[in-house]
């Protein structure tokens, strides 16, 4: 059976290619999935399928990839920031033509028997809708601090 880490890996690794069947392989069928920016939970696979398509469609430039990750026993903390281009709804709310957001992310998981059993999400600053719609007077987006460093970590 694989590791907590090693899952982890897996799903990242499959989530920066866009393949939703290699994603949804890593989830438990029971599988429950907390979106806390947009405040809905997902559970199962049909639903947390239908949210990644969601996500991964609205979203085609993210790549995931971890800047810091800790794992203790069945857990994983993932943060990870990227800017990406929005191209479709997300979640309801159709962006304003070019839209670019910056997401600072962190997700935790609860790996059992190998599968996801359970993700808690965070990702963008707090003002995800308003930058959707290109409201004017937003503040900048926060930057990640320290700098992620060229081999794509924070911290040494």
């Amino acid at each position: 059976m694989l590791s907590t880490g090693e899952v982890i890996d897996g799903i990242f690794a499959d989530a920066a290619t866009g393949d939703l069947d290699r994603v949804m392989s890593w989830w438990a069928e029971d599988g429950v999935l907390e979106d806390v920016t947009i405040g809905q939970a997902f559970t199962g696979h049909v639903a947390i399928r239908e949210y990644l398509d969601m996500y991964f469609t609205a979203l085609p430039d993210l790549r995931f990839e971890p800047i810091r990750l800790l794992v203790s026993g069945p857990t994983a903390m993932v943060e990870w920031s990227q800017r990406t281009r929005v191209v479709r709804p997300f979640d309801g709310v159709t962006a304003a033509p070019a839209t670019e957001i910056s997401l600072h992310a962190v997700d935790v998981f609860h790996v059992v028997d190998g599968l996801v059993a359970h993700e808690v999400s965070w990702y963008g600053d707090g003002w995800l809708r308003q930058r959707l719609t290109g409201a004017a007077g937003l503040p900048d987006a926060l930057p990640v601090t320290p700098p992620v460093r060229p081999d794509g970590r924070r911290f040494a």
